[in-house]
């Protein structure tokens, strides 16, 4: 009895497919993915179907491919999570809003289980990011130490919470900046910005949660306010 015909149209779940494949043959981030005749074989379609397929994963930043090689597998970055919010946001599944509320929940509790789990070079690593911002001198400079505050702290807590964040700040680094010079132009002390950043590294320091909690949610009710109006 022959074998069927390869399928030679795109197959919307073929992606998902492979990526499966990959997940029950154990390969990690850094391995080669099999061969497009080997996938073409497994899944009895074309050798385009599975470029077309592969192509997709790559999008999804599961692969790295390179002319004349066989992809390699990676580890998806915040900037395929960042692609996934904004995806929503365009489709308006959620809004600005809705990510700034869930920024905060996600923050807040970050400083809480960081006061629980950092150590001391993590202690030492918050206070050379506040060494940093008392010495920027632009708004950019500021901000991105700002961010860099935020994400270490989410990191201390749990790398989950990091990867999260960053996806988010893909998306409100722009709105931030706005909300800083908007506050700076107002009269907003750089002075005591620092220090509310101080506050949390300090509550941490002390292993207490509730206050690191309570310092983080100071520190962002000063901009999202300001950040629901950008745009």
């Amino acid at each position: 009895m022959n074998a069927p015909a390869p399928k030679t149209t795109p197959n919307p779940s073929l992606a998902d497919a492979i990526e499966d494949l990959f997940t029950t043959r154990g390969l990690s981030a850094g391995d080669l993915i099999p061969p497009t005749h080997e996938l073409a074989k497994e899944f009895n379609v074309s050798r385009p179907v599975v470029r077309e397929a592969l192509a997709e994963l790559t999008g999804r930043g599961l692969l790295n491919r390179q002319q004349g090689r066989e992809g390699m597998l990676r580890v998806p970055g915040e900037e395929t999570l960042g692609r996934v919010f904004a995806y929503r946001l365009n489709a308006r599944d959620v809004s600005f809003s809705d990510l700034q509320g869930f920024r905060e929940l996600l923050e807040v509790d970050a400083a809480r289980l960081a006061a629980g789990r950092a150590s001391m070079l993590d202690v030492a690593h918050l206070s050379d990011i506040l060494h940093s911002m008392s010495g920027a001198t632009t708004e950019e400079e500021m901000l991105a130490a700002d961010v860099e505050f935020h994400l270490a702290v989410a990191r201390i807590a749990n790398p989950l919470y990091g990867y999260v964040l960053e996806g988010l700040n893909s998306l409100l680094t722009q709105s931030r900046l706005t909300v800083w010079a908007e506050y700076v132009r107002a009269g907003g002390d750089v002075q005591t910005a620092i220090e509310r950043h101080a506050q949390i590294r300090d509550r941490i320091a002390a292993v207490d949660p509730e206050g690191a909690a309570m310092a983080m949610k100071a520190d962002l009710a000063d901009n999202l306010e300001g950040q629901s109006t950008a745009p």
